[in-house]
């Protein structure tokens, strides 16, 4: 009986002139409220940055385990950073998407120089290319890129 009176009810008010509509509507707020929500909850869409050298520090760690930075550069904006190593060896970290990636250099073959903007690719194509705003470091930074070596 319960059943059948709901059935009636949904019916009588789907009748009402501009009900569907209203229903229709309704249903998509709802939809898109839960696919804001879920993006939200996933970090999707946000405006990620570095925010200062230890966090630089630990995004090196992260991506390769034991990799102690002895010298970091920030991107002016902080979608970026620069780390050398006691050996040596530079890691670029870039922003992609909302996260983070990495990659060791192994050349200077990828960099470019434009007064206070370095850009750098590495040999990876799906890592693509990034330039750095790094300001007066950047002509040391490229400079110190040379003892990397060249791509065969």
């Amino acid at each position: 009986m319960r059943q059948a009176f709901s059935a009636v009810s949904i019916s009588a008010l789907l009748a009402i002139p501009g009900a569907g509509i209203a229903l229709q509507s309704l249903g998509s707020l709802i939809a898109v409220l839960l696919v804001f929500a879920l993006v939200r909850a996933l970090g999707m869409g946000s405006d990620v940055r570095i925010a200062d050298e230890a966090a630089a520090r630990a995004l090196a760690e992260e991506a390769r385990c034991g990799f102690d930075p002895i010298e970091v550069a920030l991107d002016r904006a902080r979608i970026g950073a620069l780390l050398r190593n006691s050996a040596g060896e530079v890691m670029l970290i870039r922003r992609h998407g909302a996260r983070f990636a990495a990659r060791v250099l192994s050349s200077h073959a990828g960099a470019r120089l434009d007064r206070g903007f370095l850009t750098l690719s590495t040999e990876d194509p799906h890592f693509g290319s990034i330039t750095l705003d790094l300001g007066e470091r950047a002509q040391v930074w490229a400079a110190s890129l040379r003892r990397l070596g060249v791509r065969a």
